[in-house]
């Protein structure tokens, strides 16, 4: 495969533990969950598997630990067959992230980020030294701000095309936002990084600080696109919904893979749609990783788009 064209995913690779119940937990409250999965996952993971099934030539980075869990991540992952796979491997356990998953198919998700963050921030660019203008930086928020900066930082004085999920939410301010091309958050973190309400006003005052482009993912109400002085809406596709877990890393990771240069002919509105019917394939199945389309899948949702 080709050098150029390549998509660096930088972010975290973790152990998935996803509890079913029956609903979620009030504070304080015990309940008995209805079943339990271990797999792999992590937003990074998730959606470098995402965009390598859908086309992209995926270089992933991520730290696991140097245990059992980091290693049969490291073997699942092998089985995907990417472009390349940069895992570091450290003397800390593997990152875990905790699922609780009701049956409405609701979620939330705590995750560990102590091992994702063990590598600093020269460590990271290390490795990414060889991106170029004709390669994309996808990255998540599981990293510090300063390393996540860094790598920003080093992707653009090599030209290359920089697309960050704002997910988790928990840097400080917004300064490696607006150094990026793209930026994707939901409407509780799109408002969290501007400070309002509104996720339109919210998508509105980012884009001024930089990005050409910002999606607000709003769930079942579809996505908010803010680019330039367009604002466009688009719906969601109608599922009934299993387990919404990995939904937002399924439509990062395609999104991304279509927005690639080799991908670009593909309208941007266009790929949005595709990222979509991808995420809502997702939404129907049970599990994060094993719900994640199959690389036919994928090419029959972008043939359809």
């Amino acid at each position: 495969m080709s050098m150029a064209n390549r998509l660096f995913v930088v972010g975290n690779a973790v152990s998935d533990l996803t509890l079913t119940v029956e609903r979620a937990a009030h504070a304080g409250e015990s309940i008995l969950a209805d079943s339990m999965q271990r797999a792999p996952g992590g937003k990074g993971l998730n959606q470098a598997v995402a965009a390598h099934r859908a086309g992209a030539a995926v270089v992933f980075h991520a730290s696991v630990g140097d245990d059992g869990e980091g290693a049969d991540i490291a073997a699942r992952l092998d089985e995907e067959r990417m472009h390349a796979l940069r895992l570091v491997r450290h003397a800390l356990p593997t990152d875990l992230s905790v699922l609780t998953v009701a049956r409405n198919g609701e979620n939330s998700i705590i995750t560990t980020a102590g091992c994702t963050r063990a590598l600093d921030a020269a460590g990271l660019v290390a490795q990414i030294a060889d991106i170029t203008a004709a390669d994309t930086l996808l990255m998540q928020g599981n990293l510090s701000l300063e390393s996540s900066r860094a790598v920003i930082d080093h992707a653009r004085a090599s030209g290359a095309a920089v697309i960050v999920n704002a997910a988790p939410w928990c840097w400080p301010d917004a300064s490696a936002l607006a150094a990026c091309d793209g930026v994707i958050a939901n409407e509780g973190e799109i408002c969290a990084i501007a400070g309002v309400d509104d996720p339109e006003l919210g998508a509105t005052r980012l884009l001024v600080q930089g990005p050409q482009w910002v999606i607000v993912t709003l769930g079942a109400r579809g996505a908010l696109i803010a680019r330039g002085d367009e604002r466009v809406r688009m719906p969601a596709v109608s599922v009934v919904p299993v387990d919404t877990s990995g939904a937002g890393d399924v439509f990062c990771g395609v999104l991304a893979a279509l927005r690639t240069p080799r991908n670009e002919a593909l309208p941007f509105l266009r790929a949005i749609e595709c990222a979509q019917r991808a995420a809502a394939i997702t939404v129907g199945r049970a599990g994060t990783f094993s719900a994640i389309p199959s690389a036919e899948e994928m090419r029959q949702v972008i043939r359809n788009g």
